[in-house]
């Protein structure tokens, strides 16, 4: 039974949900690499089979061969997707690494003016939040407290953290 050839009669709407396919595979690969456990979840294991699923059924309803080459073809565009969201996610870290003493320095100047630090980094006037990225935030994090604020970002099993009173340091995390 081929049920991709009895839904999708039209071959333009056929080939127009191919691409959309094409294209959630790419993004998906991307999103979910770009997250900072650096493993593979279960959602992203669900987009890849459905993606990998539906280029299959979209494929060409005439020919197997081109069906799996579409279903291989979502396979590695997920690949190349995951390949970028790591390579996007190490810049976001790195840069999150060169820039913290930066941000200290801009929270420092910051209660200097005003009495208190901020509520949230959007009120640092002027400064470019270090690790900015395409589809989803930076890895580095702001949290105001009592007295100060805590800034950290992880890179897989270490997590770096700062205060107002300490600069960057590392800890790494047991299973």
């Amino acid at each position: 039974m081929d049920l991709g050839a009895d839904r999708v009669q039209s071959p333009a709407m056929r080939y127009l949900l191919l691409v959309l396919v094409m294209a959630a595979s790419l993004v998906g690969g991307f999103f979910f690499r770009g997250d900072v456990e650096h493993s593979m979840s279960v959602a992203a294991v669900i987009v890849l089979s459905v993606c990998v699923l539906a280029a299959d059924l979209l494929g060409s309803p005439k020919s197997r061969t081109a069906r799996m080459g579409a279903a291989v073809l979502a396979g590695v565009l997920f690949a190349v997707g995951w390949y970028l969201g790591g390579r996007e996610l190490e810049a976001a870290t790195n840069d999150c690494a060169q820039r913290a003493e930066a941000v200290r320095t801009a929270l420092a100047e910051h209660r200097q003016r005003t009495g208190s630090f901020p509520a949230s980094p959007d009120e640092l006037v002027g400064l470019e939040w270090p690790g900015e990225r395409l589809l989803r935030e930076s890895p580095l994090q702001y949290m105001r407290t009592e007295d100060g604020y805590v800034l950290w970002y992880r890179d897989g099993r270490l997590t770096f953290t700062a205060t107002e009173e300490h600069e960057l340091s590392v800890e790494r995390q047991y299973e």
